[in-house]
């Protein structure tokens, strides 16, 4: 080590990647566990990336000449768990508890400035208290970094397959993060049915095949929210099939994803329409979430529709609700 005095590493998680050797380790006079990053393969923008915690040709290797080489490093802490993919296909999942879980680091990814740029089971850790953290930011930008051209474009599995290689942009992270969303929540609903569609690298879906609405994954998933009245998922569903980087109120549809849905509709509530999807509102705000195809009053229920399937939600006070429906049509 070139600054550092001495580290010591745990060789049994040591991981060979096509660029970088990591491994946990710890380092003389630091308290706790890090994980090294040690590029074989130099980056330029590292230090942009990662701050103080890059070190600079500080890792002397030999080469088989017989010189030292340094290589740079990044140190960071350690994040103790284990990562999702060993969750998908596991028979000891609890798929509910990690779709919720991804879904609330979903909405953190949103909300940062930053785009990771290869979000994918693999770089997710789910940690001991089940809630789920992001690691290896090599492909990371974000619209501060002028002049920043990132030097990794994600993984093909969660990547769209029509984004450029040259465009830098938050909603590319879209893509997969809707695509690990609708994985985990069809998990969750139908585990023995969507454990079918796994593959040998814990995917479900084919991007290409997906952006041309020809994965039968996909369509098996979004059917099953359709059967269940999920109109957020259905919505994720139908917005990763699109042909376009960006997904279309992705951020809400998370946030209401992540809501109890309610099993009654209370008094006062009254169909509402949203940019030509429906839904029931009160005072404002949305009691069933506008992402409905249609939803109408039938036999003293709410019947919201999702493609060819109708879920019916039980109404409080029947004949409150059919005049206030009855106002807003005239």
């Amino acid at each position: 080590m070139r600054t550092l005095e001495q580290i010591y590493v745990d060789e049994e998680t040591i991981v060979c990647g096509c660029n970088c050797v990591t491994a946990r380790c710890r380092v003389f006079m630091r308290e706790g566990d890090f994980l090294v990053r040690c590029y074989l393969v130099p980056k330029h923008n590292t230090s942009l990336i990662y701050g103080d915690a890059y070190l600079p040709k500080e890792l002397g290797i030999y080469k088989i000449s017989g010189k030292i080489e340094y290589i740079d490093i990044v140190l960071l802490p350690w994040v103790e768990g284990t990562a999702l993919d060993h969750f998908i296909g596991n028979k000891d999942s609890d798929y509910p508890a990690l779709s919720r879980s991804f879904e609330r680091l979903a909405c953190r990814i949103i909300d940062d400035k930053w785009m990771h740029g290869d979000i994918k089971p693999e770089n997710i850790i789910v940690r001991p208290d089940g809630e789920m953290t992001l690691i290896d930011y090599d492909a990371a930008w974000h619209a501060g970094l002028k002049g920043y051209i990132t030097e990794e474009i994600g993984t093909d599995s969660y990547r769209h397959p029509r984004r450029p290689n040259d465009f830098l942009s938050k909603h590319n992270d879209d893509f997969a993060i809707a695509l690990i969303s609708v994985a985990l929540a069809a998990l969750a609903y139908d585990r023995d049915s969507m454990e079918r569609y796994i593959n040998d690298d814990k995917t479900l879906f084919d991007p290409l095949l997906v952006v041309e609405r020809k994965d039968a994954a996909m369509r098996h998933a979004q059917t099953i929210f359709a059967e269940r009245g999920d109109a957020p998922h259905f919505r994720i569903a139908d917005g990763v099939q699109s042909p376009y980087i960006s997904i279309y109120e992705l951020r809400n549809l998370l946030t209401y994803s992540l809501q109890t849905p309610i099993t009654s509709l209370p008094h006062g509530g009254k169909a509402d329409n949203n940019r030509n999807f429906w839904g029931y509102s009160k005072d404002d705000v949305w009691l069933i979430p506008p992402y409905y195809d249609d939803c109408f009053v039938c036999d003293g229920m709410c019947c919201v529709t999702l493609g060819e399937h109708d879920t019916f939600i039980p109404i409080e006070n029947i004949e409150e609700i059919k005049e206030e429906t009855k106002s807003s049509d005239n």
